[in-house]
């Protein structure tokens, strides 16, 4: 898979999932600290939204509804298509809190985000948190190359310290504990 289908297969595997939350479900902790799913969904809207208007190179457009399923859905949608504009991958862009970077690490930061947030979601719901090996491993990849400034790793910062995880471990567990999420957390 190239850089846009892993993030666009990314975002449809949390489709998927915000399509079976239920109202109880909003109030549910996460693995992201003091995070509910609602905080999560929340999250990952202003975040597509940030991403798209850094790929657009322009203000941050509004959110598209109050239910945040739709909201995800549209910001999704508009994200992924900025991300397909021609050359976008190659250009430089506005890397939301970051400065600008070349489009595909947009791509690839917006991947492991949505990615990993689908393992926090499914934490949260009790329900098999396994990723799509090939998506875990992309993710892996990438994310083996962040730094570890206090900006992007640690307290306050888009991904917690990383976690020692056995080497052997599965590929999700090696991803979450690289970006500071307890493999067995649960609810």
């Amino acid at each position: 898979m190239d850089l846009l289908d892993l993030n666009r297969a990314a975002i449809d595997v949390n489709v998927r999932l915000t399509g079976k939350l239920e109202p109880a479900h909003f109030d549910l902790a996460t693995p992201c600290a003091g995070w509910t799913v609602r905080d999560l969904l929340q999250h990952q809207v202003d975040m597509s939204l940030k991403f798209d208007a850094g790929a657009r190179g322009g203000e941050a457009r509004a959110q598209a509804d109050d239910d945040l399923v739709v909201a995800y859905l549209v910001a999704s949608d508009q994200v992924t298509e900025s991300f397909q504009a021609a050359g976008f991958l190659d250009r430089e862009a506005e890397f939301p809190g970051f400065g600008t970077h070349p489009g595909r690490n947009l791509v690839g930061a917006h991947f492991v985000d949505n990615l990993v947030h689908s393992w926090d979601l499914c934490r949260a719901l009790g329900i098999d948190s396994t990723l799509d090996d090939e998506l875990a491993l992309a993710a892996y990849k990438m994310a083996r190359h962040y730094p570890a400034t206090p900006d992007v790793r640690g307290p306050g910062a888009a991904f917690g310290l990383p976690l020692d995880v056995p080497e052997d471990a599965s590929l999700t567990d090696r991803l979450v504990g690289l970006l500071g999420r307890s493999p067995d957390w649960r609810a």
